[in-house]
């Protein structure tokens, strides 16, 4: 029975209720939902193929794993000195992005620290005059995790180089979420003889000629052939996928025990590379934790990756859930706000335990405009209407749609008053206002703290983000009809879809 369901369910991309299934694969007719849902429910407790999402859909598990030869790879490489004030500041990153035997693009940057002074002994007069041209720290960071994409990082001492790195784009509410192949960890459980110290004992070992490293652009090309030796030593090993060869690298503490959660390890490697959010939840079905996303897969697997690292909060959540559940958002907005929804609705008691941030809003001259952005719904786009006085609002539309008239009735009850010659409806103070405070003849907008606080997030996330997205400047775009055509102009291009990141006008 549990084959035929499989089966079955393979074939639905979006899944099956229990009343379908009975129906479908057990060609039982008339059985009440309830009788279904028990009867499916019984049928497949136990089996991990299955799981059934919030809305009581159920769907396949595959076990879904990229080969070693399929896999997207960055091959990093970092200069970091010490400085006055901090230990290990980088100031030069090179990366090589590699699938398969191809290296298909490549990155350098040069960073400048700013504040902290630099100890000019040990840096080159050359170097030094690269550094005082080179990008803010704030700025290489970012650029860099827009490089990364979804590809695993490959480096020496990858992991302090990360945490260097996430300590600037905490700032800014990011981090780099990718998984990561480390080759000294990987030579300790391959080449265990060898204790490795630096990268020229590895590739001296292995017989790689190694001339001037001190520069990141040749570095990356010794991590380069070393990380070819080691994929034809993981591949002697019987070690053919990235899940398999992110389980190689991390001997140092016990596996997981998956059993005892209703998910096991195949459930996480089938979770997308998409944005998204994903709730925890104990064996009572109570949410403990909510989390967003860039990439879905990155981050869930993250809590199981078997490293020395894992702090013991992380340790302790997983001492605490039973189920995971996730929901693809589309956007990384999308995401943020519906992360942010959920903590306000469900007060996860773990979430006040693992925050060790608040977000601060930093936004600049933008209050009034129109997001497009992708949609988890194939061939459509997302839009956000956001007014400074007004709830967010967000709208679903196919991207071949020929009737704009809801778009146009959201645009002018947010921005335009036809009373006023199109022009903006008004400017308030972005306060919480008792009505009876109100003069009767001027209308207000009595804004909650939830949605005061989602126009914060949504504000502080396009400053961040407004050089990467599309958007419309409803202040200074003009009338009413002039942002629709704008807004008609982003929907029909057929780049849009496409884009990694998004225009602004």
């Amino acid at each position: 029975m549990q084959d035929k369901i499989y089966a079955y369910l393979k074939s639905q991309k979006s899944g099956a209720t229990s009343d379908e299934l009975v129906q479908q694969v057990l060609r039982i007719k008339g059985a009440s939902p309830g009788i279904s849902e028990k009867l499916i429910r019984t049928a497949l407790a136990g089996d991990r193929r299955f799981i059934s999402d919030e809305h009581y859909y159920w769907k396949a598990v595959e076990k879904c794993t990229t080969p070693l030869t399929e896999a997207k790879f960055v091959l990093l490489s970092f200069l970091s000195v010490d400085t006055v004030k901090r230990k290990k500041t980088i100031i030069e990153i090179s990366a090589q992005k590699l699938t398969g035997n191809t290296i298909t693009e490549r990155f350098h940057v040069i960073i400048n620290p700013n504040s902290l002074v630099l100890p000019a002994g040990n840096i080159t007069a050359d170097l030094l005059q690269e550094i005082k041209k080179g990008f803010p720290e704030d700025k290489a960071a970012r650029t860099l995790s827009s490089f990364l994409e979804n590809a695993t990082i490959v480096g020496y001492d990858i992991q302090s180089c990360v945490n260097q790195l996430n300590l600037t784009l905490d700032k800014f509410d990011e981090t780099i979420e990718n998984p990561f192949l480390c080759l000294r960890l990987l030579t300790e459980k391959r080449i265990p003889e060898l204790h490795p110290k630096s990268l020229n004992n590895i590739a001296a070992f292995l017989k790689i000629s190694v001339t001037d490293i001190q520069r990141t652009e040749n570095e990356v090309n010794i991590i380069s052939e070393i990380f070819h030796r080691f994929l034809e030593l993981m591949n002697e090993n019987g070690i053919n996928t990235i899940e398999e060869a992110l389980e190689f690298q991390c001997p140092y503490i016990d596996y997981v025990d998956f059993s005892r959660y209703t998910f096991d390890k195949y459930f996480l490697w089938a979770i997308p590379q998409e944005p998204g959010i994903y709730k925890m939840k104990n064996k009572h079905g109570e949410i403990i934790y909510v989390g967003k996303a860039k990439n879905l897969k990155a981050r869930i697997n993250s809590y199981f990756w078997n490293n020395r690292e894992r702090l013991q909060k992380i340790t302790d959540l997983l001492n605490n859930i039973y189920s995971i559940e996730y929901e693809e958002t589309g956007s990384e907005l999308t995401a943020l706000l519906t992360e942010f929804r959920l903590i306000k609705q469900f007060h996860p008691r773990l979430n006040q335990q693992l925050e060790v941030h608040e977000r601060t809003a930093r936004y600049g001259n933008l209050k009034n405009f129109i997001i497009v952005l992708p949609s988890p719904l194939e061939k459509c786009l997302e839009l956000f209407f956001v007014h400074e006085t007004h709830p967010i609002q967000q709208y679903e539309i196919v991207k071949d749609a020929v009737n704009f008239s809801e778009i146009e009735n959201i645009m002018e009850r947010t921005y335009f008053d036809s009373n006023t010659s199109n022009k903006p409806i008004r400017e308030i103070n972005r306060k919480l206002i008792r009505p009876e405070d109100a003069e009767e003849s001027i209308h207000i907008d009595i804004l909650s703290e939830t949605e005061m606080g989602e126009i914060d997030l949504v504000l502080s996330w396009v400053d961040r983000n407004k050089d990467y997205i599309n958007y419309i400047n409803v202040d200074t775009s003009g009338t009413k009809e002039d942002c629709l055509k704008l807004l008609k102009d982003y929907i029909k291009d057929k780049a849009t879809l496409k884009r990694k990141h998004f225009r602004p006008i």
